[in-house]
């Protein structure tokens, strides 16, 4: 069999923007012979990818206002004209599908929507998927249709990527466990995040452990601790654990406060994070002064490290975030740390990017009211505690799972003193060299893509390589710096939006 020209893995938003842009560069320029294509996706549903897809809760919104999701100005536009033009069809599909979260949610929203205040609606992001589908659909009817390129679908996992071939063999198991392989030109890494540092059940254990609140999907998760709790006769055993206090923990929060009938089983909700907090709320304040006293005296001090630079932005950001999220506040604090980055040496930009930029970002991390409504419900109905602490790790017996953690402020080794029938991992991603994924476990270890200074991506080049054609894009480029790619993190469609031009550069010179 002749080899495709390009295999991707996975085929969420950065498959398909990535695509989006290959498909234009064919049209414009269409090379001589017809460009074959491989997708193989692990999960049944192809395109939209764990946050627009079913496996989301049609009730996730997006984390930042619809305004600043799109930060493209034209892509802004396009999305804007797209979505008063299908309005009427896309509310009225979420308004029946959504239950009584999504009645509050159009309640809350409808006069905004009416005068087309974008910078303060979140919306469903299932809204979000069904545009990028739609813009997808559209350029691939083109380039079928002109015969530029051939697009295969296999429903399947990739375990291994190894040279050969004058390009690469991709290894793969089809959901009946039967083992395959195809052999490409060049291969690009678009899986999304990696998975999370999964927390082991004993076989006897009767506590639902939920290691990925999205697979099989999140509706499906939220049932399975539903029935748990009601399965517990006592309800003062009737405690939840959420790990990690992220974007999963505040959706998850969310997602619980807008069913009445779940929240009325819970008798305690424990959220245990390093921080104690969940993401700060936004406010729109364009009034106040933004001061960055620490930055400042940085500057006029002079002959600074990156260590003391990464001190005075968190002191900055300590005081911007005290009363919320202002945008253009934490925005003026950053921008004032590149700045201030620029005269240190290479390898203290490289450790910025891959290690220090994220602690900065997760002292600011936020949500709009609409998350935010749904922690404060819990917290009104007392069943909400927030634990300042490092897991450390779950012991289980018959009563539950007992919590063993680290408290954040005396570092004393700590036992919470209720057990909990119910535990939801929102920890976030593993060390790429521990991984649970075997096919990010098989590049590491078998020496053809290296981890960045994150942990948490793969060390590429300018042109978006791993290895010499074997590609990455999406969450696990975050934490490069090079003349290209600079961002800790990439959970985040407009980064990636940005990037899909230049890596479809790179697979269609």
């Amino acid at each position: 069999m002749k080899p495709a020209d390009l295999v991707i893995i996975g085929s969420g938003i950065a498959c398909t923007s990535t695509l989006i842009e290959v498909f234009n560069r064919l049209i414009e320029k269409p090379v001589d012979n017809k460009f074959s294509i491989t997708i193989i996706e692990k999960n049944r549903e192809f395109w939209l990818g764990v946050p627009y897809g079913s496996r989301s809760s049609v009730n996730a919104l997006t984390i930042t206002s619809i305004y600043d999701f799109f930060t493209n100005k034209h892509e802004r536009s396009l999305f804007f004209n797209w979505f008063n033009q299908n309005k009427t069809e896309l509310l009225d599909f979420y308004q029946h599908n959504g239950g009584a979260t999504a009645e509050q949610w159009m309640q809350k929203n409808a006069d905004t929507i009416k005068k087309e205040d974008w910078k303060n609606v979140y919306l469903p992001r299932h809204i979000c998927g069904k545009y990028q589908q739609q813009k997808f659909d559209t350029v691939l009817r083109i380039v079928e249709g002109k015969g530029l390129a051939g697009l295969t679908l296999i429903n399947a996992d990739v375990t291994d990527v190894k040279p050969g071939n004058n390009g690469y063999i991709v290894s793969y198991e089809l959901t009946d466990k039967t083992n395959l392989s195809l052999t490409a030109a060049k291969v690009v890494i678009a899986t999304g995040s990696a998975p999370v540092r999964n927390i082991d059940l004993p076989v006897e254990s009767d506590t639902v452990v939920i290691n990925d609140l999205y697979e099989p999907g999140a509706e499906e998760n939220i049932q399975k601790l539903a029935a748990a709790l009601s399965s517990t006769k006592n309800y003062d055993e009737r405690n939840m654990l959420v790990i990690g206090s992220n974007a999963c923990s505040i959706e998850f929060l969310y997602l619980l406060a807008g069913l009445p009938h779940l929240t009325g089983l819970i008798n305690k909700l424990v959220v245990i994070s390093k921080s104690g907090l969940l993401p700060y709320h936004i406010i729109n304040d364009s009034t106040s002064e933004h001061l960055t006293d620490n930055l400042d005296q940085l500057k006029k001090e002079g002959n600074y490290t990156i260590e003391k630079l990464v001190e005075a932005a968190k002191k900055d950001i300590g005081i911007a975030v005290k009363d919320g999220v202002i945008v253009p506040y934490i925005d003026k604090i950053i921008g004032f740390t590149f700045e201030l980055l620029q005269p240190l040496d290479e390898a203290a930009k490289k450790a910025f990017i891959g290690i220090y930029g994220m602690q900065l970002s997760n002292l600011f991390r936020r949500s709009g009211t609409d998350y935010k409504t749904g922690s404060g419900l819990l917290h009104e109905l007392e069943k909400l505690v927030l634990l300042k602490g490092s897991f450390d790790k779950i012991q289980f017996n018959h009563n539950g799972g007992e919590l063993h953690y680290t408290s954040t402020d005396s570092q004393q080794k700590l036992t919470y003193p209720e057990k909990f029938k119910v535990i939801v991992n929102c920890t976030g991603s593993d060390d790429l060299s521990q991984s649970s994924s075997k096919l990010i476990y098989n590049l590491v270890h078998n020496g053809i893509a290296a981890v960045n200074l994150s942990r948490k991506g793969f060390l590429v080049n300018e042109y978006f390589e791993a290895a010499s054609n074997l590609y990455v894009i999406g969450p696990l480029l975050g934490g490069n710096k090079n003349e290209r790619i600079h961002f800790w993190h990439l959970e985040n469609a407009s980064r990636i939006m940005y990037l899909a031009p230049y890596l479809a550069e790179c697979l269609v010179p």
